[in-house]
């Protein structure tokens, strides 16, 4: 089963405020789920809002340490 995270886990995760998040609700540009009175997001969602929203951060969560020191070594040649 996916992850779900709460506003709190995402504003976390991403170092923005629960206000941000419920901004980007309204937009439509953060998909979410309704559980009971709570809302929940999945992994899908919250790597779609890193693509359209925070690209650097998207990026920079996908780079492993294997793409940093192939990088190095192309640029120390």
């Amino acid at each position: 089963m996916e992850n779900l995270y709460t506003k709190y886990d995402l504003s976390d995760l991403l170092k923005v405020s629960i206000g941000t998040i419920d901004n980007k609700m309204k937009e439509g540009t953060l998909n979410y789920m309704k559980i009971g009175k709570s809302v929940r997001f999945t992994e899908e969602d919250v790597s779609s809002l890193l693509k359209k929203c925070y690209g650097k951060k998207y990026v920079a969560s996908q780079i492993t340490e294997e793409d940093i020191s192939g990088i190095k070594e192309i640029y120390s040649e």
